[in-house]
């Protein structure tokens, strides 16, 4: 019995975002003219997962040629058919980039055979598309945004439009269609640490926050692609006492051999972070490890930036290039507490040592508006 006399079977094609098409027999089993060419007998699409480029997710095809499958090919429809793109045969993806978000749209594919023919188009979907990607940040005030004009003032603390998030949201949507453009949403808080991330807590400002692990996961939409960006960790340390009081060492400081000794007690002697060490390991493991279990999350978590050579007031440079050794051993320090904890799924984002242009007066030592461009360039490119 030929391919073109067997009966064809009803078959249903479950598709992505929980919607279910019908497909007739004619479409199901499509029979070719030449029994050389492919044919194409089931294709679906998966929701977005981890490994996924922004955009893509991943083609799940069964096909036969009578040689081999070499690629698949495929088409977006809606008021038109789409111009045909073309995927690996072994790791097949779609991207959504000739889609718009959240519009009713059908997908079809087909299998290229070795001998160059290839199978009629399949319906592989008939679906809403997903809303347009999510950025997140989270962390503490260098992820927040955090500006203070005076030491008398009240500090701003959370300021998403001047946060770094906002032109990694900005250098992000770039590089992709307009309509795509990710929304950029900021749950940092000035003060957070590791285990305030967990647990909730209150600012600087005095206002209470919940979890930021739990407002990461009721945002992180697992329809469309997420990207969490994390700052966090000094703050689960006593480094700003410390840098505090070495700030007045130096101001009292005659000469740059004294600068280096009121450094070195302060990262040796001050600082509390070598018996905070696995405490932090262990909460960074367990928020990027629930992120990982409850969300479909690209996770990156940044370093730190050097304050060396940064000014506090006009004139007055309180740490100075006499104690760049010690705080590059300090800032190596906590990458390492920080970076115990962080899994596969996470990347590691150094922002480098270079300088980060920083507030002056009440705002040092945190980025001004130029630190958070930098700071946001970085991560951006560092996400590809």
């Amino acid at each position: 019995m030929t391919r073109r006399s067997a009966i064809l079977a009803f078959v249903a094609v479950t598709l992505v975002f929980g919607l279910q098409a019908a497909v007739t027999p004619a479409d199901a089993f499509h029979v070719n003219d030449s029994d050389s060419a492919p044919m194409v007998w089931s294709a679906s699409l998966r929701l977005p997962q981890r490994h996924n480029e922004i955009l893509e997710t991943d083609l799940d095809i069964t096909a036969w040629a009578s040689d081999s499958v070499v690629a698949y090919e495929y088409r977006w429809i809606r008021a038109t058919v789409g111009a045909v793109h073309t995927t690996d045969a072994v790791v097949p993806v779609v991207s959504f980039a000739p889609t718009v978000p959240e519009q009713r749209h059908v997908l079809e594919v087909r299998a290229v055979g070795a001998n160059g023919l290839r199978s009629r188009w399949f319906v592989a979907a008939d679906l809403v598309t997903p809303p347009a990607p999510r950025v997140i940040v989270a962390g503490d005030s260098i992820a927040s945004g955090y500006s203070r004009q005076w030491f008398t003032s009240r500090g701003v603390c959370r300021d998403a439009a001047f946060a770094y998030g906002a032109t990694l949201a900005s250098d992000l949507a770039e590089r992709l269609p307009a309509a795509w453009a990710p929304s950029y949403h900021n749950v940092a808080w000035a003060g957070a640490g590791v285990h305030s991330m967990w647990s909730g807590g209150s600012d600087s400002c005095g206002d209470e926050h919940q979890s930021q692990v739990e407002e990461i996961v009721a945002l992180a939409d697992p329809a469309t692609w997420n990207t969490v960006v994390i700052t966090a960790g000094i703050n689960s340390t006593n480094w700003s006492e410390v840098v505090a009081n070495l700030t007045k060492d130096t101001a009292f400081s005659l000469f740059e051999r004294g600068d280096q000794r009121a450094c070195r007690k302060a990262v040796t002697e001050r600082w509390d972070l070598p018996s905070r060490t696995a405490s932090i390991g262990s909460a960074t493991s367990l928020i990027t490890g629930t992120l990982a279990a409850r969300t479909n999350a690209d996770l990156y978590w940044t370093s730190y930036y050097t304050i060396i050579d940064s000014r506090l007031a006009p004139g007055w440079t309180p740490i100075g290039a006499e104690c760049d050794h010690e705080m590059a051993d300090a800032m190596k320090l906590l990458d390492d507490a920080l970076g115990a904890g962080l899994g596969d799924s996470v990347t590691w984002i150094d922002i480098e040592r270079d300088s980060v242009a920083i507030q002056d007066w009440g705002g040092w030592p945190h980025p001004d508006r130029s630190g958070h461009v930098a700071i946001g360039r970085r991560v951006a490119a560092a996400i590809g």
